[in-house]
């Protein structure tokens, strides 16, 4: 029983390396979505902040939009990244951009001396402009104000299309670093890729761990005679 107790341990100790990793959990990924719409949602509620996403298609108006909401009396203020010479555009990042502190060109939105709020456009479909082209999956800046002058960070993904007279704008998953004011790179969803498994090494790995379970057994036997 001894020797069976102990030939589990040492295989597990050997073999350690060859397990999946865990999520981190400092990050929040909400999983692939693929929600997609046709015309204005309702606001997306994500670690704390709303986000309305979604298409206006009103004859010459018709455009894919992400517009953080006005939090009223909430301490979490949501933002957009948006491009710097055009504040009313989503900017697109590359995956692996990090998005943290030193990230500028954030837009709120929010409605000023008695105007409608503005909506971040993704694309433009009736003049095609904008940062997200169709048939493109792109990836939007997010940042939330945690309440006590500090920030969290995210991104999410869309994917923008046209078929005939139908647009539309899906999302696909969305990643947040809930610690305040540490950055989140682009496509980071806290979850390391399972690694494969080297047969060679997985081999050399059992081979030691079966080599040291026969000599401590032919010491045990020597230990008896």
């Amino acid at each position: 029983m001894r020797m069976k107790l102990f030939s589990a341990a040492a295989l597990a100790v050997a073999l350690a390396g060859f397990g999946p990793r865990v999520a981190e959990a400092e990050i929040i990924w909400s999983g692939i979505q693929n929600i997609s719409a046709l015309s204005a949602t309702s606001p997306k509620t994500f670690n704390g902040g709303d986000w309305k996403w979604g298409v206006v298609q009103a004859g010459p108006v018709s455009y894919a939009f992400l517009t953080p909401q006005d939090p009223g009396t909430s301490p979490y203020v949501p933002y957009v990244l948006t491009k710097s010479a055009q504040h009313l555009k989503v900017d697109n990042l590359a995956v692996g951009t990090m998005i943290d502190g030193s990230t500028s060109g954030f837009w709120n939105s929010y409605p000023t001396n008695g105007s409608a709020q503005d909506n971040l456009q993704l694309w433009d479909f009736a003049n095609s402009t904008g940062s997200f082209p169709l048939q493109t999956y792109g990836y939007a800046a997010m940042k939330l104000a945690d309440g006590v002058g500090g920030f969290t960070y995210g991104w999410t993904e869309f994917y923008v299309q046209q078929v005939g007279p139908f647009a539309a704008v899906t999302f696909i998953q969305q990643a947040f670093q809930t610690t305040s004011g540490v950055g989140i790179a682009v496509g980071d969803t806290g979850v390391s890729a399972v690694p494969e498994i080297d047969p060679a090494s997985f081999g050399s790995a059992l081979a030691l761990a079966l080599g040291s379970l026969g000599m401590i057994e032919r010491r045990r036997q020597k230990a008896i005679a």
